[in-house]
Order: structure tokens, then sequence, then C-alpha cells
């Protein structure tokens, strides 16, 4: 009965972790019935994408569906310490407009109470203004595109956030509207824009999108490991520990398939399961 007992006070502490790194992370089942509301929204009324579209075209006449990128950029930032830590989060509006050979930004400034947004003036990002140009997130799901600006511009980069399907419509986020076509426009002038200013290839810009992807697989061996280690601790049970550390192992094989190896991550995954292992003796 113990061991029931233990088992299961285990499976609760996981499923509350899961649940709180998943909706850190947009992930769960509670994200993703938002996000499937929210896909039903786009699909039975588009007028919130047109009315944007047709707002930017106030702005930039050449501005169409095709090309008005929304873009939606969130920082957290932790404070405190000990047993007193708090998280904020900042969310950074803009919309781009992806033209023949530059990059329109718009800033975007959102009422959260009245639910209304104004367009700011659109400022052009050329070649000539950019120093580099990095990837990270997952592409055609939600793709952080930065633009390192030259330091005489005064500011330190552009981040263009590519996420084609916005079904997240709360006070935070304004929309439920689809923009693929308009991303796949912007991320082909990011190719352009990158080889030309800094000649960078897609191949390049893939290399440090696997980097930014693996360095989060590498973190969350590490937490795998962690867990393993409470695991043992509060059940003295090998499965739940194995289980974990498997998951770690999975992580590492999804490194090695992107060319990417496990070096410090590694280590610390193996010196988790060494305490695991005096644990469980």
């Amino acid at each position: 009965m113990d061991y029931f007992f233990g088992l299961l006070r285990l499976i609760l502490i996981l499923a509350v972790v899961c649940t709180l790194v998943g909706w850190r992370q947009n992930m769960g089942p509670v994200i993703w019935f938002r996000r499937s509301r929210g896909k039903a929204r786009a699909q039975e009324d588009d007028t919130s994408r047109r009315e944007l579209v047709a707002r930017v075209q106030q702005l930039l006449p050449q501005a169409n569906d095709q090309n008005v990128v929304f873009s939606l950029q969130v920082e957290s930032h932790t404070s405190g310490g000990g047993r007193m830590r708090v998280t904020t989060y900042t969310y950074y509006y803009k919309v781009f407009v992806a033209d023949t050979d530059r990059l329109w930004v718009l800033p975007f400034s959102y009422d959260r109470k009245k639910r209304s947004y104004a367009l700011g003036d659109p400022v052009p990002l050329t070649q000539e203004f950019i120093q580099n140009v990095s990837l990270a997130g997952k592409r055609d799901k939600k793709l952080s595109v930065s633009f390192s600006l030259k330091p005489e511009l005064g500011q330190d980069k552009i981040i263009m956030v590519l996420e084609p399907l916005q079904f997240q419509k709360n006070k935070f986020y304004p929309f439920d509207f689809f923009q693929e076509e308009a991303c796949n426009r912007a991320m082909g002038l990011t190719e352009k824009l990158a080889l030309s200013a800094c000649s960078l290839t897609p191949e390049d810009l893939e290399g440090s999108r696997l980097e930014d992807e693996c360095s989060n697989y590498a973190i969350a061996a590490g937490f795998c490991g962690f867990f393993g280690i409470v695991a043992a601790y509060a059940s003295h049970v090998l499965l739940p520990p194995l289980i974990l550390f498997a998951a770690a192992l999975a992580l590492f094989g999804l490194m090695f398939s992107k060319r990417h190896p496990p070096k410090i991550s590694l280590a610390v995954v193996a010196a988790e399961a060494v305490l695991t292992f005096f644990i469980l003796r």
C-alpha cells in the first residue's frame, strides 16, 4: 500500500510539473484547446485580418494580405530571490511588411482594456542597416528572426516573430487569423537580406536555428535528469527514474541526429544518473 501511495504521489507531482512547464512553453492540453477554438474562429471569420491589412495599406499602399505580418514577441523577466521570485512578461507588438527589397517595420500599440490598437509610421529595414541575422524557434510554428543592427543606428536589434497561425486571442493577443503566406514571403525576404547584408546562406540561418533548438533539448534533458532524482527520492522505485532518463537519452538522440552532439548537458545528466543510482541502492 505504501508503494502504491508513493507512486501515486509521484505521478501527481510529475503531472503538476509537466502542466506548469507546458504552460510556460505554450504547450499542453489547455493551450491546445484554446488554440483549436481560435482556429475555428479564424476559419469562420477573417474580419480582423482584413481590417489589419486595410489599416496598414493607409500607411503603405503596397501592403496586401500576402505580405503583412503581425509579430508578437514575448519576453520573461524573473526577479527576487529565495522563496520570493516574481516572473513578469513583456509583450512587444509590431507589424512587418515584406516589400521587394526591404522590410517595413510598423510600431503597434495595443490597448488591452479597450481591445483596440494603433499603428505607427513605417520604418524601412534594408541591407545597409543589418549586421547579422539569426533564427530561433520552429519553422511553420513560431520562428523568431533576429536582425542585429549596426552600432551607429543606436538600436541593438529588431526581432520579427513569424507565427503563421494566430489562434490565441485574449487580452494580450489581439487576433485570431491565418498569415501563412505572409510569413513565407517574409522568410524569403529574410534570406535575401541575410545573403546580401552579411553573406549568410539559408543553410547558415538554419544552422543558427538548430543550435538554438538543440540548446533547448539540452536544457530539457537536464530537467529530465533532475526529476529522475526527485522520482527516485520520492518513490525509491526504479521505473519512474528509468523513464525520465530514457527521455533524456531520446533528447540526446535528437541532438545527434541534428549534428549538434551534447557536451555539458551530457556530463550533467550522467552525474544525475550516478546520484540517482546511489539513492536507489
